[in-house]
């Protein structure tokens, strides 16, 4: 960036020549600008008094003073739309709750093209990068509220072999930092409360088979990330990893450049998750409850105002009979060792405080 700028570093390196990696701060790269915080406990619409959409980050407070990212909540040129979540309270048998409120996190940042100058006349004021006439342009504006990290971390679950016999059973292992904080802070990865893997992986990645051809891959066409297609003798799966119109050369496993575009399919593994990949999600997640012939796995990661907390439940389905014993429709599957993990960050920012910075 020309012009004058702001560097701080870590302890002990020199800001005027360290690497980014050993900055705590940067004035050349952007600053979230968070403008206000609207708390909905019922669902509807509030003006978030922006004469734009500006982006939104949502938390949702499942029970009292458990905090979580997700929920429905859309924007638009005027409000922001909430509809409350709906969670898990049990998994046998399968009941819900809705959640207590949904927390909306305004931007200055913008979806939508508008202008927004807030006015600091007579304010203290540090602002970075060219005054364009609107505030989302500036790589820094004091004005605003930005995230300002706390600590950093890796959370570990390594749960044991789980084998409940015929009649199924639920597992619930957690792994928790205490924060001391005395609030229920806000924290990366945005993963959505209570991701179910198995639908996470059929909304995701490898179940999302091509409605084009039968599912069979064909030149000329439109292909999206995470979408699988066969082979033309049907023997071989491939899943999509960069988006693009194929032709000849993009064919998957014998086009020139079919590495760029397609990977070989892969069956998912649910015995090592690493949650910060779930932050990906391409389709909607939906949960929902009841026998099935097959095991669920659902994780969790919530502040309080002590901990952080990383919650992984293994729900492994009964034995579902038939009048035969030979032929029983399913035969319960007992879950082996498995580890779910976290690289996290928490940041000092409150997630359950409202206040209006415009």
């Amino acid at each position: 960036m020309p012009g004058p700028r702001i560097r701080a570093s870590k302890s002990n390196i020199d800001a005027r020549i360290g690497s980014l990696v050993n900055m705590a701060f940067d004035s050349d790269y952007n600053l979230n600008k968070i403008a206000r915080t609207i708390k909905s406990t019922s669902n509807g619409s509030t003006a978030h008094g922006l004469p734009y959409a500006p982006k939104i980050l949502n938390m949702r407070e499942t029970a009292s003073g458990r905090f979580a990212w997700g929920a429905n909540t859309t924007v638009d040129n005027t409000n922001i739309n909430v509809t409350k979540g709906t969670y898990a309270t049990s998994h046998n048998p399968y009941a819900t709750a809705t959640d207590t409120a949904s927390w909306t996190h305004v931007l200055v940042d913008n979806l939508e093209t508008g202008t927004y100058q807030k006015n600091m006349v007579g304010k203290p004021k540090l602002l970075v990068g060219a005054n364009t006439g609107t505030d989302y342009d500036y790589k820094i504006h004091s004005g605003y509220d930005t995230f300002k990290v706390a600590k950093t971390g890796t959370l570990t679950i390594n749960a044991s072999a789980y084998d409940p016999g015929d009649g199924g059973g639920v597992d619930v292992t957690t792994a928790t930092y205490t924060h001391n904080l005395g609030y229920a802070p806000m924290f990366s990865p945005f993963v959505e409360y209570e991701t179910e893997l198995y639908f996470y992986y059929m909304a995701n990645s490898a179940f999302n088979t091509s409605i084009v051809n039968g599912g069979v891959w064909l030149t000329n066409t439109d292909y999206k990330v995470a979408e699988d297609v066969m082979s033309e003798d049907y023997l071989t799966w491939y899943s999509c990893i960069k988006t693009h119109t194929s032709s000849d050369s993009t064919k998957p496993g014998s086009g020139a450049s079919w590495t760029t575009y397609w990977k070989l399919w892969e069956e998912p593994d649910f015995t090592e998750t690493y949650v910060n990949k779930l932050e990906d999600i391409k389709l909607n997640l939906w949960v929902f409850g009841d026998e099935q012939d097959h095991n669920y796995y659902y994780i969790k990661l919530y502040s309080t105002s002590t901990q952080l907390v990383l919650e992984y439940t293994r729900v492994v389905s009964p034995t579902i009979t038939t009048p035969d014993p030979e032929t029983n429709f399913y035969d319960y599957q007992p879950e082996p060792a498995s580890t779910v993990y976290v690289d996290y960050t928490l940041f000092y920012n409150p997630a359950g405080e409202e206040f209006n910075l415009l």
